[in-house]
């Protein structure tokens, strides 16, 4: 049983490490966005806190009801991480009973994930173990850096401290463990009495389980109204580009750091923050033109949307093409004191020419043709940063910490 019950579980980790590779057939891509939508903690806790709620939210459903009846099954017998996690356990038997000196942690994470995503702004989300697992794998992508590794930070935690200390990630800190725990207590409780009551030893381990997931409900709702009051405005343009969709607010808290849009951006242009937009915004996405990155030549073409398309948390709302074309991310500027055009008085107007919403126009300096920024139709793309002939690129793209939807009508066709 043992044997069959291991070659299971090896099985389904093999499919979910595809599931979040890509490796599917290019129809069936999106669907990685599925494996983080399992979760009860990301894909409904991302619904309630950014109130975007679809077809996708349905999927968590299964695990929001499988532990009344069934405990933590899906941690014991599915789970990928878990299934990684305890592999790597095993190999240290020598330290197998410090896990019995390590408080129930996983109870307290769950508890302040779902209480603050009730308030609005889900901390901790990032916690969760398929994101963890998808994360690592949604690294593995062209081209490979250190910085687009940071997504697998998670992943190499929890096998260093499953090794350190065996099963103590399933059995004390995993949150949606912790999360199929309280769900089963409650299950229990609703259950009529099969069995006598419990002894007080078992009454003092209830309470202290209760004083943890009260304090984790105290923490969780104090710290989502308090970072809520805090990040509620914000200034309108940032060092920092967001993928189209972006929340409006709470996107730090919203964002799982699980890698599914870094991974499906055709054109390599998102990887995780490292600091520009805080501390609560690390290795969150972001997107880096030309000037941050001087061997991309890219830009965010005007049609695709394939990047909002895999969220599991709402950070970055589900966009069409249509409404991709109308939404901006940021706006272009022009450098004067670079600007072939405006400081050398020769004529220049490349980023004109290669800008797909015609949002760059001439003005007349000293009988040359200068361009200008016409920000009501710029949507911040980077097509004119990314063919600037300038050194050092004259004209760059600022982002909007909230994207707002721009009345002025794009092209349909991009000028060649």
């Amino acid at each position: 049983m043992s044997t069959r019950r291991n070659l299971t579980r090896l099985l389904i980790f093999v499919a979910c490490a595809l599931l979040a590779l890509g490796l599917l057939p290019e129809g069936l891509r999106r669907w990685n966005v599925l494996l983080p939508s399992l979760s009860p903690l990301l894909g409904l806790g991302g619904a309630m806190a950014s109130g975007v709620f679809s077809i996708l939210t349905l999927a968590a459903l299964p695990l929001l009801f499988l532990p009344l009846f069934k405990g933590r099954f899906f941690c014991w017998r599915l789970c990928p991480m878990g299934f990684v996690a305890e592999t790597v356990s095993r190999l240290n038997k020598r330290s197998a009973g410090v896990v019995r000196k390590v408080p129930n942690i996983g109870k307290a994470l769950a508890s302040i994930i779902v209480v603050s995503a009730i308030a609005g702004y889900p901390l901790l989300i990032w916690t969760d173990p398929l994101c963890i697992f998808n994360g690592f794998f949604a690294a593995w992508r062209q081209p490979l850096t250190w910085a687009s590794g940071t997504t697998a930070v998670g992943f190499i935690f929890v096998l260093l401290t499953s090794l350190v200390a065996p099963n103590v990630w399933c059995h004390r800190l995993c949150p949606l463990g912790g999360f199929e725990e309280l769900l089963t207590l409650l299950a229990n409780r609703l259950r009529p009495a099969k069995t006598p009551a419990q002894p007080s030893v078992g009454l003092a381990s209830n309470v202290k389980v209760a004083r943890r997931v009260f304090l984790g409900f105290a923490v969780g709702g104090a710290a989502g109204l308090a970072y809520g009051k805090g990040k509620g405005t914000a200034a309108k343009t940032a060092v920092f580009i967001r993928p189209p969709g972006a929340a409006d607010r709470a996107f730090n808290a919203l964002c799982a750091r699980c890698g599914n849009c870094m991974k499906a951006c055709p054109y390599n242009l998102i990887v995780p923050d490292l600091g520009s937009s805080g501390v609560d915004g690390l290795f969150t996405p972001v997107l880096k033109f030309r000037s941050q990155n001087p061997s991309q030549e890219q830009f965010c073409f005007q049609s695709c949307a394939a990047c909002s398309q895999v969220c599991p948390t709402g950070a970055l709302r589900a966009l069409k093409a249509e409404v991709k074309m109308q939404t901006a991310i940021g706006v272009a500027r022009i450098d004067k004191k670079k600007c072939i055009a405006w400081e050398k008085g020769e004529y220049c107007v490349v980023c004109q020419e290669f800008c797909p919403y015609q949002a760059i126009i001439e003005e007349d300096h000293k009988k040359v043709k200068c361009p200008i920024v016409d920000t009501d139709k710029c949507r911040g793309c980077g097509a004119c940063e990314s063919q600037c002939p300038a050194q050092p690129i004259a004209i760059l793209v600022e982002g909007y910490r909230s994207q707002p939807h721009i009345a002025s009508p794009a092209p349909n066709q991009a000028k060649t």
